[in-house]
């Protein structure tokens, strides 16, 4: 059965969405993300993608301490990225109690520092995150399309041992527009052993049962949640 990861999005220690990144459009759903992240876990989820959308704009970490508190009042299998750049952000990040870190833009501009943090720590513990548009990975929050494509960054990184890789169809995301399967089903056809979330887009269940079928491996949820699009008590059918 596909994995089913909620989204939280953090911005001033608030729960937000944004509209395809953008911090103009964004929309405050809670001020307690720890109550958000329990009632997740209420409903059968067993893990939590947790972004400092602060961090990344500023380029270190911002809202740990709603990391510590997430994972003190949680079980959750926590992994969570965003403005990372050093060892010690690094270390700081899973002191606080996250399983897995996420590295999204760096991986792209600074593959030098990125191994290192990777050798540091051992690559179990990292995720990769690849924001796309027409297969081009776009850095520095989607406002910049780099010249690696998501097969050449999948490639790259598996070489390092990293076995997670989350993907972004930028264009859809937080659009409710629905998941860009033809995009997951190539990346898993091309890397068969990697575990492929997939991201962006969500708009129903069928979304879910869809990537289910195609055996994609996680699928990240967010704005169909916070919208009520997609209900928890059914989700928590789906899980069993």
């Amino acid at each position: 059965m596909i994995e089913i990861i909620p989204a939280i999005d953090l911005i001033n220690g608030q729960c937000v969405r944004l509209t395809q990144g953008m911090f103009d459009k964004k929309k405050i759903y809670s001020s307690n993300p720890v109550k958000i992240a329990q009632e997740f876990e209420a409903h059968g989820i067993k893990r939590l993608h947790l972004v400092d959308l602060d961090g990344a704009q500023k380029g270190n970490p911002q809202n740990q301490e709603v990391l510590r508190d997430i994972c003190k009042q949680t079980n959750l299998v926590v992994d969570y990225g965003g403005g990372i750049r050093t060892k010690d952000q690094v270390a700081n990040a899973f002191k606080s109690g996250t399983e897995y870190i996420v590295i999204g833009s760096l991986a792209v501009k600074d593959p030098k520092t990125t191994k290192s943090i990777i050798e540091a720590f051992g690559p179990k513990r990292f995720i990769i995150a690849a924001d796309i548009n027409n297969d081009k990975v776009y850095i520095n929050g989607w406002q910049q399309a780099s010249q690696i494509t998501i097969n050449e960054l999948i490639s790259i990184y598996s070489d390092l041992g990293i076995n997670q890789y989350i993907c972004t169809d930028i264009s859809r995301d937080g659009m409710l527009t629905g998941a860009n399967s033809e995009l997951y089903t190539k990346l898993k056809l091309n890397f068969p052993n990697k575990y492929i979330i997939a991201s962006g887009g969500v708009k129903s269940e069928d979304d879910i049962t869809n990537l289910n079928d195609l055996d994609i491996d996680a699928i990240v949820i967010g704005k169909a949640f916070y919208e009520g699009i997609i209900d928890l008590s059914i989700l928590k059918k789906l899980l069993c």
